[in-house]
């Protein structure tokens, strides 16, 4: 048999080695405890390879398997829950590394990451969906395509579209499709807010002894950091914007050092940039690189053809959630549905069949278990169901 000589063992570097893998992998002694881990592992447990060393296993990679099945050499699918007590879906398997006379030397625990594979399978599962997005229409179904590319990209993305639209549904969507999905996604509302409130909450704030608060851009690590209304922002927080844009970096008052940030900007907008610009609410040159990737969501009465699509989905989904045995709409019930304009686009709508679905007691919901001021609105036709 030959073997490696030891001279060349020895001169293996092995967490480097380890590193260049693209699948989380721990290195255990023959009592479970972590010897190190590769950077996939540090990434998908949130733990360093510091923290790790010398910790037994399930208190790192804190799976399912920890009481049951553990070590798992055939390949087995569970959850761990990671440092921010996120679950992540993950496959599972030990190879043991013995000696020439078959005693384990230590254990390696491989870890693969089937967050991406169970996304895919939760799309194909609901078609015309993605996340919280709903649509089969043509505008939908062109907006369902574009998103897993917009996600590849690294470059600002600006979300365009009326109340109710699905911007921050958009957002959302992005960073899980994204390489950046392990990572925080942070939502900041530019709305009502003291401009040194919304300074803290987006870049932090130097504290007493050196200490800083964490804003936005510090919680969100490597993630994405998405503002809401950012046509709200006040001129000094728009400059300030703009610098990390052109620079990557930023800094928290008040004093503090220029420190790199790689975090993905996404922000939304009731109105297109020019408008916001005409009205001198946002600067020109924000406006422009924000805009490098744009995203226009039609409004609901632009793409009529998914108000039925959109009362079956959320009629299943809230049958579902409320263990209520209802099939459909009655007739005329449908009738006053479909007719209605939905100024407060998708969320109206969600809105609507909810309430329907909550107060209904019957299998087909009638034009009385709708909201009033949609009877109010839109009168029932010749009366009755």
């Amino acid at each position: 048999m030959n073997l490696v000589p030891p001279a060349l063992l020895a001169s293996l570097d092995l967490p480097a080695i380890l590193d260049d893998l693209p699948i989380g992998m721990a290195v255990l002694d023959r009592e479970g405890r972590v010897l190190t881990v590769n950077t996939a592992l540090e990434r998908l447990t949130g733990f360093t390879r510091e923290q790790a060393r010398g910790v037994p296993c399930r208190h790192v990679v804190r799976s399912g398997l920890c009481q049951c099945s553990c070590p798992a050499e055939e390949p087995q699918d569970t959850d761990i829950v990671n440092r921010l007590r996120r679950r992540i879906p993950v496959r599972i398997s030990a190879i043991p590394v013995r000696d020439v006379s078959g005693q384990e030397l230590f254990r390696l625990d491989l870890v693969e990451d089937l967050s991406a594979i169970r996304d895919l399978e939760r799309r194909l599962e609901e078609p015309g969906a993605i996340g919280k997005l709903v649509g089969k229409s043509r505008a939908m179904e062109r907006i369902l395509r574009l998103l897993p590319a917009m996600a590849q990209s690294a470059a600002p993305v600006l979300v365009v579209g009326e109340t109710g639209t699905g911007k921050d549904a958009v957002a959302e969507a992005i960073h899980k499709l994204s390489p950046r999905s392990r990572e925080p996604f942070v939502r900041v509302d530019c709305g009502p807010m003291s401009p040194e409130s919304l300074d803290a909450a987006l870049f932090g704030r130097g504290q007493t002894g050196g200490e800083i608060s964490a804003g936005a851009f510090q919680r969100a690590r490597g993630g994405t950091v998405y503002l809401s209304d950012v046509g709200e922002l006040p001129d000094a927080l728009q400059a300030r914007l703009l610098k990390f844009l052109d620079e990557g970096t930023m800094t928290v008052a008040p004093e503090g050092a220029p420190t790199p940030s790689h975090v993905r900007l996404i922000a939304s907008s009731p109105s297109e940039p020019e408008e916001l610009v005409r009205a001198n609410r946002l600067h020109q040159d924000l406006a422009s690189r924000l805009s490098a990737v744009r995203l226009h969501l039609p409004p609901l009465r632009e793409r009529r053809e998914d108000i039925e699509f959109l009362l079956n989905h959320f009629l299943g989904f809230f049958s579902a959630k409320f263990r209520k045995n209802i099939t459909g709409f009655t007739p005329k019930a449908r009738l006053l549905l479909l007719a209605h304009d939905y100024p407060g686009n998708v969320r109206e709508l969600r809105n609507l069949v909810e309430y329907a679905v909550m107060v209904c007691p019957r299998t087909s919901i009638p034009p009385e278990c709708l909201p009033a001021h949609l009877l109010n609105h839109l009168a029932v036709p010749g009366g009755g169901t």
